[in-house]
């Protein structure tokens, strides 16, 4: 593949869709990637199309769409329009607005503060959308005096795919998607002050008609302030970031 800098807006375009549509090869992943750590501008075209797709989507589950609609994605920079449509429906059935996306911080050892008190409520279970509320709101916020003894986290981050793997309004036969995009996925927490790994989940396979759930216990050993939240996809060759949150503990 060529340099993204040389490369035209349409190629561009494609090679975004591609990715987001797991067509690429596993070296030009690999090379995509290296493009997408490097430049907020690609992280932001990749979060628009896998916006886009969910969207849609997710309307086309719900009947908003006729049958007859196109099978293939538009491009967000081609139809901006249908874009900023399909952001919204995903937006309104998530009680959403927006997404920020980040780049990765590097992971070093895990640090904590040593516990001081015994939490005040047992567990407290939290619904995360596929996307991000307001820029610089966090989307989970408690403080260290009255956090929960487990923090359960359900994001809803599966993108469900044909049996082939292709992300579709239907499947052959007139089948709705029903295979998640990835077997396994995990999450870590990264204190940002300190750019170190907090936790991390052990891996999860998705279970038809539930939500992913990761439980993070004793919150009030960690040091205040905020944490991303990565959620990942593992399958059997590659790995992809496939949601941020933002955690804050006072």
């Amino acid at each position: 593949m060529k340099s993204l800098d040389r490369q035209s807006l349409e190629e561009q375009t494609r090679l975004v869709s591609r990715y987001v549509a797991g067509d690429l090869s596993r070296s030009e992943r690999a090379e995509f990637e290296a493009w997408l750590i490097a430049s907020p501008e690609l992280a932001n075209e990749v979060e628009m199309e896998r916006r886009l797709r969910r969207g849609i989507a997710s309307a086309a589950r719900r009947g908003w769409l006729s049958r007859n609609a196109p099978r293939s994605v538009p491009s967000p920079r081609r139809h901006w329009h249908v874009a900023i449509a399909a952001s919204l429906v995903a937006a309104l059935a998530a009680g959403i607005v927006m997404f920020a996306p980040r780049a990765d911080k590097p992971l070093v050892a895990e640090t904590r503060a040593p516990a001081r008190h015994l939490p005040l409520v047992a567990s407290r279970t939290v619904h995360l959308a596929s996307v991000r509320g307001a820029a610089g709101t966090p989307d989970v916020e408690m403080s260290r005096a009255d956090a929960p003894g487990e923090l359960v986290i359900q994001p809803d981050v599966v993108v469900l795919t044909c049996e082939d793997g292709s992300i579709e309004f239907e499947c052959a036969g007139g089948a709705a998607p029903a295979t998640p995009q990835y077997p396994e996925y995990e999450a870590d927490l990264v204190d940002r002050g300190r750019a170190t790994l907090a936790w991390r989940s052990p891996r999860q396979s998705p279970v038809s008609g539930t939500q992913l759930s990761f439980s993070v216990r004793d919150l009030a050993s960690f040091r205040a302030g905020d944490y991303d939240l990565i959620v990942r996809g593992h399958a059997a060759d590659h790995e992809e970031v496939v949601a941020r949150f933002v955690l804050r503990i006072n």
